[in-house]
């Protein structure tokens, strides 16, 4: 549980927490870390309450109230996961192998990434897996860095489904060596780690590049994949595929898409139905990502 992370006392301050994320899987994501964190919070006070004076009226009313949000964190999410049920399977299909959320394997220093190295090569996904990690970092107040929150979630509840704890991640996770930063940067640049590249001349529109990463991507539960699972996992995720921030986030449906063709040029909108002949053409010609 990192710093800023709030167990909500009372019933109203669940609703205030969500407020704060946009998707409803980010929304679930939450509330489930929030029912894992607030059982444990419910073992406590019961305990303490025990220990500082058994039916004591304050603990009683704290308790009282905990119970209220536990119940309201309860609804929320049997709501959103019964209203969101394709969205939620939909992802559990993309996730790597054994995973529920995380599209690949989380590592955090040298000795964990070569556990995972080889089979991600296998599949030809090691710039992808890279690629992401690198993308999922930021750094800390000193020299250290730490995953996002949004992929914090999703190791800690991958590790959960599993029947394991998450202490390793909350620990290894929030503080992450910038020598290891510097070794995902080099893994990156690494010939070995590129993708094959046509002979055209010009360079591939960052649109295309988005789109590829995202096929890519699909291709990890499919080996061959539709143009509506590129599609749709564009639409679950699109700035997973977007490292320059092109795509306009919150404008992605299952008919069409808005992103900027540069820094400079007004919104464009791309269409779902040009996916496929697109696909088809970035298949012959992959872009250099």
């Amino acid at each position: 549980m990192t710093s800023s992370f709030h167990i909500p006392r009372v019933k109203v301050e669940v609703a205030t927490q969500l407020k704060d994320f946009k998707t409803p899987l980010e929304k679930i994501d939450y509330l489930e870390i929030l029912a894992y964190e607030i059982r444990d919070k419910l073992d406590w006070m019961k305990r303490h309450e025990a220990s500082v004076e058994p039916g004591n009226e304050i603990e009683l009313l704290r308790r009282k109230d905990s119970l209220s949000a536990e119940r309201e964190i309860t609804k929320q999410l049997r709501d959103l996961k019964s209203e969101y049920k394709k969205d939620f399977e939909r992802r559990q299909k993309l996730a790597w192998p054994e995973h529920k959320r995380l599209p690949f394997p989380i590592v955090w220093d040298l000795d964990t990434y070569l556990e995972w190295e080889a089979p991600i090569e296998a599949k030809g996904r090691k710039h992808d897996w890279c690629l992401w990690l690198r993308q999922g970092l930021i750094k800390n107040e000193g020299d250290d860095w730490r995953f996002k929150d949004n992929i914090l979630r999703h190791a800690r509840l991958d590790a959960i489904d599993k029947g394991e704890t998450d202490d390793e991640i909350l620990w290894c996770c929030l503080s992450i060596g910038e020598e290891f930063v510097h070794f995902l940067d080099i893994q990156m640049v690494n010939p070995s780690t590129q993708l094959p590249t046509g002979r055209g001349k010009r360079a591939a529109p960052e649109l295309h590049k988005v789109i590829w990463r995202a096929y890519r991507y699909a291709s990890t539960s499919n080996e061959i994949p539709s143009a509506q699972e590129v599609w749709d996992a564009l639409q679950l995720d699109p700035m997973m595929f977007d490292p320059k921030r092109i795509l306009i986030e919150d404008q992605i449906d299952e008919k069409e898409l808005w992103y900027y063709p540069n820094h400079e040029a007004e919104e464009k909108k791309y269409s779902r139905n040009s996916l496929n002949s697109m696909l088809s053409r970035l298949k012959k010609n992959p872009p250099q990502i």
